[in-house]
């Protein structure tokens, strides 16, 4: 089942309060021509064109994982363009990558095929980031093991049929387990770490348990943080958006600035619909919604779709393309507080809320939706 990851977004608004002043500079020995050096970092790129390998870069952002990237310059293609990339491969000894957590002062150093990193705590840092691509490493190796062994026994049906994921191995499990095991054990070990903050933010898209371990060893500092007070919102929507509890009320608005509330919902079936416009896996779904709704909105069913789009003008655009019938809501308040308030950790997602206001199924897409409507709606 494909979903778009959303936890970086549901931050991205939030984040502001711990900012720092960091610097990423050093020198990448045997550059022999123009390159691009860029850092990436929480969603951002900045991108600088050395002759010698040299670069310096000064910003404010909060503690997260980064990328610094070496590629060839081209005086006149961009990175991109399709060209570029066939011209750049003609120069693999200017390609390079090297990931690393961005906290304070840094220095790269090494050549283009080997970066070494220093700064604070960055031994720690790598040393974790090696065991973990380890494990995940092995894990993909099992994946694609068990794509081979599935084999295209659906290959044949020409009907509509839904993303369906495949049930992991008993050893995908495993190493799984491991990988938690390690993200736990890093934590419980550096409490008062970024890194650690940042990593139960990864978490809160994996095993809920650990996620909520994980946010109780954390410490004083790491809790007065605003990344924290949005984790801890979600830990608490993980354990509200369970069947039979009753769903968290909310108010948000239309594009128009008409307020919203899920109690006004109150006595009719609603699908609480989380999506956005830039969503893939949102704007295949929408279709089977739009049937849905037309199939079983004169049986006191609605849909609430509250979108999690930065871009006004974008999520309307997709409104009309995707011809959605019913109320939109857009959820920009306090960095997607009423996402973070239903542990939405990807899009597409829903909640299905019966007439007194109890959630009775979550997570519907494809077969699945029609199936607990046609249940629920007879």
């Amino acid at each position: 089942m494909r979903k778009m990851f959303l936890t970086a977004c549901l931050f991205a608004m939030a984040l502001v309060s711990y900012a720092q002043d960091f610097t990423v500079k050093g020198k990448i020995e045997g550059i022999d021509k123009s390159v691009n050096i860029t850092l990436s970092y929480g969603g951002k790129e900045l991108t600088q064109v050395s002759g010698d390998g040299a670069f310096s870069f000064k910003e404010n952002y909060i503690p997260v994982d980064a990328i610094l990237k070496v590629t060839p310059h081209h005086p006149t293609l961009a990175m991109t363009d399709t060209a570029y990339w066939s011209w750049a491969m003609t120069q693999t000894h200017l390609v390079g990558v090297k990931d690393f957590f961005l906290e304070g002062d840094v220095s790269i150093t090494g050549t283009v095929q080997e970066m070494t990193v220093q700064g604070i705590n960055q031994e720690m840092y790598q040393a974790f980031h090696a065991k973990e691509r380890a494990l995940e490493k092995a894990q993909d190796s099992l994946r694609g093991m068990g794509r081979s062994n599935k084999g295209n026994d659906s290959e044949d049906d020409d009907t509509e049929t839904e993303p369906v994921e495949r049930e992991p191995s008993a050893a995908e499990k495993q190493l799984l387990k491991q990988v938690n095991e390690l993200r736990l054990q890093f934590v419980a070990q550096h409490p008062d770490s970024y890194f650690s903050l940042n990593l139960a933010s990864e978490q809160s898209s994996g095993d809920v348990a650990t996620f909520n371990r994980m946010l109780g060893l954390l410490s004083e500092r790491m809790r007065k943080t605003t990344r924290y007070a949005g984790l801890k919102k979600m830990s608490d929507g993980f354990a509200m958006r369970k069947v039979g509890n009753r769903a968290k009320g909310f108010t948000l608005k239309t594009a128009g600035g008409t307020p919203v509330s899920l109690s006004s919902y109150k006595g009719k079936y609603v699908l609480i619909d989380f999506w956005a416009s830039w969503c893939g896996p949102c704007r295949a779904e929408n279709p089977n919604v739009v049937r849905a709704y037309k199939q079983f909105k004169d049986k006191n069913f609605e849909v609430l779709s509250i979108s999690v789009d930065a871009d006004k003008v974008a999520w309307l655009k997709a409104v009309r393309e995707d011809g959605l019938p019913w109320t939109q809501v857009i959820d920009l308040k306090g960095g997607h507080s009423t996402a973070m308030a239903y542990a939405v950790t990807g899009i597409p997602d829903n909640v299905l809320v019966d007439p007194k206001g109890t959630i009775i199924a979550t997570n519907l897409r494809g077969k699945s939706l029609q199936a607990a409507l046609s249940k629920f709606l007879k």
